[in-house]
């Protein structure tokens, strides 16, 4: 029987949270996937139903033909992967937790290497604290957001840290501190290299700390019901910050 694992190595299974942390679109799963191969990173290849039967590995190569895990183990195990017809993914790249599932499992044997081939997810799921979600702009490249007022006049906001769910704005000293609660509509956030991004906000912290620039203020602001395109652009750019490839 193969031993217990840590709770925090199993598949995440709360549909709140894998919805939540959840990446689509292609170029974002293919950045996370070619990660893995590339830090040759060990991933556990997980029977859905059944979590006690699981293989630890290597994911090899990714190309239009799929997926390919390194799959040597013993007999009992790998009879219990191929059952399935799928198997679960978890790995860890620099402590954040990865997860997705790969379908249509067929074992095979190239260069003499015994593989798992499976099929390329269309989502992957990213599991990390909250805080490592958000990164700051490299000084070379500011993000800025643009937010209307009532007059339909557009104000601009430096932004200092920027997550898929919110961002935190320096407010400077021309312009009112707004108040915890907010809303701001029709704004947009504009990244160098990315289209305008268009948000709504609604502010959540308003920091009584004094920053630079003449004693300007910071604010925290959530997304408010942001769209599937907005939030995938910012997981975009917040993957590629991360990396080091942004810039």
């Amino acid at each position: 029987m193969p031993p217990t694992q840590q709770t925090q190595f199993l598949p995440e299974t709360d549909p709140r949270t894998l919805e939540r942390f959840g990446v689509e679109g292609p170029l974002a799963v293919r950045s996370i996937l070619d990660d893995l191969v590339r830090e040759n990173a060990l991933i556990t290849l997980y029977c859905p139903e059944r979590h006690e039967d699981f293989v630890v590995s290597r994911l090899l190569r990714r190309d239009d033909g799929g997926l390919r895990f390194d799959f040597t183990t013993d007999e009992s195990r790998r009879r219990a992967l191929l059952r399935t017809g799928s198997v679960i993914v978890v790995a860890f790249l620099d402590r954040v937790k990865i997860q997705f599932e790969s379908g249509a499992l067929e074992a095979l044997v190239e260069d003499g290497h015994a593989v798992l081939a499976g099929a390329t997810p269309t989502r992957v799921v990213r599991l990390q604290r909250r805080d490592a979600f958000r990164v700051n702009p490299p000084r070379p490249h500011p993000v800025e957001c643009i937010v209307r007022d009532v007059g339909d006049e557009e104000m601009v906001y430096r932004v200092l840290d920027l997550s898929p769910e919110g961002i935190a704005l320096m407010v400077p000293p021309s312009l009112e501190t707004p108040a915890a609660g907010d809303r701001w509509q029709h704004c947009r956030l504009e990244i160098p290299g990315y289209a305008p991004i268009p948000c709504d906000l609604v502010v959540r912290v308003v920091s009584e700390t004094l920053l630079g620039d003449g004693a300007s203020r910071r604010i925290g602001c959530s997304l408010d019901h942001p769209t599937p395109e907005a939030q995938r652009a910012l997981q975009m750019y917040v993957m590629e910050v991360q990396s080091g490839r942004y810039g």
